[in-house]
């Protein structure tokens, strides 16, 4: 018996993807700022540990530390 909230198998109910460059917040360990970095250059460099934020700096990666001078005027701007 089929009923109204049956699952139809011949319709794709996906989640739509997200447009536009994806950017995460990497909190730099040497000046404790939260920089924005892009998804490629996060996938280029996780090896290292160092990304290139949006506003061209070289980020340092701090594990598991809060950003304590706040986000880049630069990234944010």
């Amino acid at each position: 018996m089929a009923g109204r909230h049956s699952k139809r198998s011949d319709v794709d109910v996906g989640i739509a993807r997200q447009r536009g460059v994806r950017r995460l917040g990497v909190i730099d360990a040497r000046t404790r700022v939260e920089h924005l970095v892009s998804e490629q250059s996060a996938a280029a460099h996780r090896h290292t540990g160092c990304y290139v934020a949006q506003c061209g700096a070289m980020v340092l990666a701090a594990s598991l530390t809060e950003p304590g001078r706040g986000p880049c005027a630069e990234c944010v701007g």
